[in-house]
């Protein structure tokens, strides 16, 4: 009766093994990582297994429908690459593995001859992730296939002493759960292990089956022992830790050949990568899922949650005009009807705040809120702004405007832009410009007519007058008038003409310059008052420099700078002379202007970059008189 009992028994955990040998699931792909470094262009990595836990290949573009937050979207592309595995070798050991066969070859010596063919089969750029953990612990951790080898064959366990228990399985858990050097990298242990003494097994290895399913951990048992064992509680477990998590189980006794880990891990080598066009416009968290057509049906992935941050784009003008000046053409300067420049060009650069660089849908250029200039395509960055409709000097707003593929926009800041109109002259100055070489020519001739004129008068008064005419002529000719003797003029009188203002360059043209406390008196290379009219310092903050805006006296030469120098005169007739920075520099008697300033005296000698003046009060102080004292 016993030996029957034991034979059925023996049946039924045989047939109940065959499901063990390899897992059998239904069809599943996952998302395994979602990448937005590049977006609004997306990569994922998505694992794709048939019923029989092989990975499915042949998958293309139209086979993938992308949902992103439920809306429905296309891949742009997908590839299917080879990331390397990470795999722990997990060795429980126990007397059994120190029987020795017919040839005194102990199992645990075969096992490590089969794992020895194995690791010299690996490529020599192999980038797998090894491990190597037994009972006391990680003998090596996240090493290359030569260093694990290495430490394989330093492994010397005392076998026959050794109690396996599940200590084993729970460290190899822990090892291959670490971060995986590379994205898309499959987890795996191959638990090398023979029966346990534990009545409790079942509820003993649960939770760590259930941390394997968790993380996505294939576990592959090697069961070594004797032939009697292979229906044992530990054995059974260890078939469903197998099955559970899509894993496999071999029973190794004597002489059966051990399965190649090449053939555990091989679908483990696999993993699409698909990239698809993002159509989001917000910012936060947002879920991602795929629906797989593959031969044997869909395949759905479940939706994976991600997050993103999205800004609208950031438009900058680059160097914006802030000021314009339109005048004539220079070789036209009376042409009123054209002005220069026509045009000016706007360059902007476009930057993303969200470190995402996507592409734009359009760029707009406004003035004072008008749409002025638009690009809906390449180059986005440049705008030609037509200028022929500011016929008048004023201030105007400039703004730019981005959109990107997204719909996100974002406007720039205003910038003022000054513009400075100048019209060529017209009425009588424009007809006297425009036809001035006919008017000198007429000049000419007319000159030339009352040239003959008084030839011919001339030639007239040549006939002799009457003694009566010309003894009234030589009255009242000034030249035969008598002149009174001169005397030599006082004291007094030379003191009074000591105290005048010195203005030796006032001429009868010059007397036409207002009244001022102070002038400007331009002089020539030699020091000599030159024939163009002095600068009256009228205000008490007069400024110089060749920019109409900036300056209230235009100085026109090349040395000096759009905003040169300021006059400043306080409440106690003080003129103080400010250089602004100008490249020639202000001088003073020949010393530079320092930053503060210089107060001006007269007779003061300034320069202006190459332009020399004389500064004259129009009261200079009185001179005093040097006094003799006798010595005695």
């Amino acid at each position: 009766m016993r030996r029957l009992t034991r034979f059925i028994l023996t049946l039924s955990l045989l047939a109940g093994t065959t499901t063990f040998v390899h897992a059998q699931t239904a069809a599943s792909a996952e998302i395994v990582r979602i990448d937005v470094s590049k977006f609004p262009q997306v990569t994922v990595l998505v694992d794709v297994y048939d019923a029989n836990g092989e990975f499915v290949t042949g998958v293309e573009p139209g086979d993938i429908t992308v949902y992103e937050d439920g809306q429905e979207t296309t891949a742009d592309s997908i590839n299917e690459s080879a990331p390397p595995v990470q795999v722990v070798v997990a060795i429980n050991p126990g007397p059994a593995m120190a029987v020795r066969d017919a040839s005194a070859i102990a199992r645990f010596e075969r096992v490590v001859e089969t794992l020895g063919q194995w690791a010299d089969a690996q490529p020599d750029d192999s980038r797998d992730d090894l491990s190597l953990v037994s009972l006391s612990g990680s003998l090596i951790n996240h090493s290359n296939v030569d260093d694990w080898f290495v430490s394989l064959n330093s492994f010397k366990p005392d076998l026959r002493n050794s109690t396996p228990n599940l200590q084993t399985l729970s460290i190899a858990l822990d090892t291959v759960n670490a971060s995986t050097p590379e994205p898309g990298m499959k987890r795996a242990i191959l638990f090398i292990t023979p029966h346990m003494d534990d009545p409790n097994i079942d509820n003993t290895i649960a939770p760590l089956i259930q941390r394997a399913v968790d993380s996505k951990v294939r576990v592959f048992v090697w069961f070594i022992d004797g032939e009697d064992f292979d229906i044992t509680a530990s054995a059974n477990a260890f078939k469903q830790l197998a099955q559970q998590t899509d894993g496999s189980f071999f029973f190794f006794s004597r002489n059966e050949p051990f399965p190649d880990p090449n053939f555990y891990f091989a679908p483990l080598r696999h993993v699409y990568e698909v990239t698809y066009s993002s159509l989001l416009a917000t910012s936060g968290d947002h879920t991602l899922g795929f629906y797989i057509e593959t031969p044997g049906g869909t395949i759905p992935a479940l939706d994976k949650t991600f997050s993103v941050n999205v800004e609208p784009p950031n438009p900058i003008f680059v160097s914006p005009p802030l000021q314009i000046t339109r005048q004539a053409p220079e070789d036209d300067p009376l042409n009123a009807e054209e002005l220069f420049p026509a045009q000016q060009t706007i360059q902007i650069i476009i930057e993303f705040p969200d470190g995402h660089p996507r592409g734009l849908k359009r760029t707009t250029f406004y003035a004072d809120g008008q749409v002025v200039a638009e690009n809906t395509k390449a180059p986005f960055d440049r705008f030609q702004w037509d200028l022929t409709a500011y016929d008048k000097s004023g201030q105007h707003e400039i703004i730019v405007e981005a959109e990107d593929v997204l719909g996100l926009k974002k406007s720039s800041i205003g910038i003022p832009v000054t513009f400075t109109v100048i019209h060529p002259p017209s009425g009588v100055q424009a007809l006297i410009a425009q036809y001035s070489s006919y008017l000198i020519m007429g000049a000419i001739i007319f000159a030339g007519f009352a040239l003959l004129v008084i030839l011919l008068r001339s030639r007239v008064r040549n006939v002799p007058e009457s003694p009566r005419k010309k003894n009234r002529k030589t009255k009242e000719d000034p030249l035969t008038q008598p002149v009174a003797a001169l005397t030599e003029p006082s004291v007094s009188a030379t003191n009074k003409v000591k105290s005048q203002p010195r203005f030796s360059w006032m001429s009868a043209r010059q007397s036409r310059v207002p009244s001022a406390p102070a002038y400007l008196i331009r002089l020539t290379n030699g020091g000599e008052p030159a024939s163009v009219m002095p600068i009256p310092i009228l205000e008490a903050d007069m400024t110089f420099g060749t920019d109409p805006v900036q300056s209230k006296h235009v100085l026109d030469d090349p040395s000096i700078a759009p905003l040169h120098a300021r006059i400043k005169q306080t409440g106690e007739g003080v003129f103080i002379i400010i250089d602004h920075g100008s490249v020639a520099g202000t001088w003073v008697n020949f010393e530079p202007v320092p930053r503060e300033g210089v107060r001006l005296a007269h007779g003061d000698r300034v320069h202006l970059g190459q332009m020399v003046y004389r500064f004259d009060l129009s009261q200079p102080p009185v001179e005093s008189e040097p006094k003799v004292v006798s010595q005695k």
